[in-house]
């Protein structure tokens, strides 16, 4: 008995976050993809989902320096690369708020605030009541629209 009280005060703390903190966001599953041998165009397919609010928390930001493959693979003392602005964020998703058949997947990504950010981890909460997302994007990123 005590077990089915937690479980409703997780979806009464869902429902607080999402009426305080919630967001528009739109989720982009991977579908398929079509190549054009022609012009090497590149077509992907996604199922698009809006979801109306979702609890955005807020980002943090750290600094992130990638070597050049060179670098890796000749081991030469010339250093090449490139520092970047990676923000990491968690988004809390409702299960009411989607399908009941939908699953997360590591290729889809998410837009919201006019930016893309990929999905890095999925946690589900207690009998999946809804989802804990961590999501990774560029900071100096283009605006998405």
């Amino acid at each position: 008995m005590a077990f089915q009280n937690v479980l409703r005060q997780i979806t009464v703390i869902l429902y607080r976050l999402k009426r305080q903190f919630g967001l528009p966001v739109t989720i982009y599953q991977y579908v398929s993809q079509t190549n054009n041998v022609e012009t090497g165009e590149i077509l992907r397919n996604y199922n698009v989902l809006n979801v109306r609010r979702a609890p955005v928390l807020p980002d943090s930001i750290d600094r992130s320096f990638v070597y050049d493959l060179t670098f890796i693979a000749a081991n030469n003392n010339f250093v090449s690369g490139g520092f970047f602005d990676r923000k990491t964020r968690v988004v809390l998703f409702d299960a009411k708020d989607l399908p009941k058949d939908f699953v997360f997947n590591n290729d889809d990504h998410i837009e919201f605030d006019n930016q893309r950010y990929e999905v890095k981890t999925i946690d589900f909460l207690e009998q999946r009541k809804g989802f804990l997302v961590r999501v990774q994007g560029i900071a100096s990123s283009d605006t998405v629209g």
